[in-house]
């Protein structure tokens, strides 16, 4: 798994000083784990008070009633959530297909009857009367096909996002942006309203999405599923206690990965798998196919890596000679690929490294190194550094060195620290002008594994076939990406 939290440096500057603000004004924040957002909550300080005990799973107190003035508001917020073509209603990260654009202007009569059913939903289910004269209708379209259409409707503020099925102007997703805190909340009794709404009724299947609590463990926002008797889900979400969010799903898969369509779906075994497995047969060195690095290129490679990693090699018995890394027979193995969706590539394995260099475009696929740390200039050398200053510039210093040895300086992007963790542990990243990376791990100054990731933004190391995957109902191919 990668380790960072360093990366995107801008992002993680604006959330930080977005939590000292919601400490100095606010007093409430919270921190979702993983890809989750942080946020903060504008209250007054009788919403800061101990909420009651919570009598049931689908109930519980507010911690206090707020006068009908006083509208809580997400402050990191709405922007964010609505950004998305279907808005999110909490601040998880599901998938979002790329292939959204937006469609032709909607026909009048077809704006007309979608903003007025908005208008029925948030007040017969958010309790929320819109200015249905503010609401702007806008169609999207799947350039791929692999979802129907669908109007997005809002207004200027942005301060509500509701996304309807153009065929059938049947809901998807209205979350409400403003609301007055609740004084008490009752989840079955929504769920109830909102399969009733959609003309069925909820089973006895739920399923808890998760919830966040304040500093006080009160509940602040809270998740939950419930089954349809249709075979669909819906999600709530409610934040102090208020209900504000509706999505509807096709099925309990797509609800596990909180998105609509099962179109959507990039995780579940039972419906994605990877395009190919990865297949490989051991080759001749004799025999290497055309457009494919020679031997002697890949051991040159090889050697121009080590030298980087570990300084100029001597022969043991004279110092003055230059010996460098020579591979002994059997220690370099061509492999062909057969899956079709790879290069082929060579295995080396010596005292210095296991490694797969990519036969055709000379990228390390991913490598196993023996604590190399460089035995020849001191000014390369990390092991001395202590671990509050891991990952400064020498150790940007020493990555460089092994990315423009190996690979060429003019292939070589950016280079930058990527994380420093667990008391003795660093990665370091380089970035090729290509759009690949790789992370470079560290134990107590020593390099021990080197990772190759082949786009930019990609989750999962290795070639990038490793991350191509398909979604078996539609036939569409994607790449996991964080």
């Amino acid at each position: 798994m990668k380790l960072f939290w360093m990366k995107n440096k801008v992002l993680v500057a604006t959330l930080l000083a977005v939590l000292v603000l919601g400490v100095f004004f606010w007093g409430g924040l919270r921190l979702f784990a993983g890809d989750r957002m942080q946020d903060a909550l504008i209250r007054t300080s009788a919403a800061e008070a101990e909420a009651t005990p919570t009598p049931a799973p689908d109930q519980m107190p507010a911690p206090t009633e707020l006068p009908a003035e006083m509208i809580s508001a997400d402050i990191l917020g709405l922007e964010w959530k609505y950004r998305s073509v279907i808005p999110r209603i909490s601040n998880t990260v599901p998938h979002e297909a790329k292939s959204w654009k937006e469609g032709d202007k909607v026909e009048d009569s077809l704006a007309v009857t979608a903003i007025t059913r908005t208008g029925e939903i948030y007040e017969t289910l958010l309790h929320r009367t819109l200015d249905l004269s503010t609401l702007t209708v806008t169609r999207y379209v799947d350039e791929k096909g692999y979802r129907p259409n669908i109007l997005r409707l809002t207004d200027e503020k942005n301060d509500f996002a509701c996304v309807l099925l153009e065929k059938d102007l049947s809901l998807l997703v209205a979350d409400n942006g403003l609301f007055a805190a609740s004084e008490w909340m009752d989840a079955k009794k929504d769920a109830a309203a909102v399969a009733q709404y959609l003309g069925t009724e909820i089973t006895g299947q739920t399923q808890d999405r998760g919830s966040t609590r304040d500093r006080d463990h009160n509940i602040i926002e809270l998740e939950t599923a419930y089954e349809l008797a249709d075979g669909r889900w819906i999600t709530l979400a409610y934040t102090r206690n208020t209900f504000h969010g509706i999505q509807v799903h096709e099925d309990k898969v797509s609800m596990g990965e909180e998105v609509c369509f099962l179109a959507d779906v990039t995780m579940d075994p039972s419906i994605v798998h990877l395009v190919s497995e990865a297949c490989f047969t051991r080759g001749d060195l004799n025999d290497i196919a055309e457009g494919d690095m020679t031997p002697a290129e890949v051991e040159a490679m090889y050697r121009r890596f080590l030298t980087a990693a570990l300084g100029k090699r001597f022969d043991p018995n004279d110092p003055t000679k230059e010996i460098g890394y020579q591979l002994a027979p059997g220690q370099l193995v061509y492999y062909r690929d057969d899956s079709c969706y790879r290069e082929n590539y060579y295995h080396i394995q010596d005292t210095f490294v296991i490694m797969d260099i990519a036969a055709k475009s000379g990228y390390i696929v991913r490598a196993d190194c023996s604590k190399l740390y460089n035995q020849q200039d001191p000014a390369l050398d990390l092991r001395a550094i202590d671990y509050d200053h891991m990952g400064g510039e020498e150790y940007i210093a020493y990555v460089r060195n092994i990315a423009e040895q190996t690979w060429g300086k003019e292939n070589v992007k950016d280079v930058d620290v990527n994380a420093v963790y667990d008391g003795n542990y660093c990665t370091i990243d380089p970035y090729m002008t290509d759009g690949r990376w790789y992370e470079f791990f560290f134990e107590g100054g020593m390099l021990t594994e080197i990772q190759h990731f082949a786009t930019e933004r990609s989750n999962v190391c290795g070639w990038a076939a490793d991350s191509l995957y398909v979604n078996t109902i539609t036939g569409e191919e994607f790449s996991q990406e964080w």
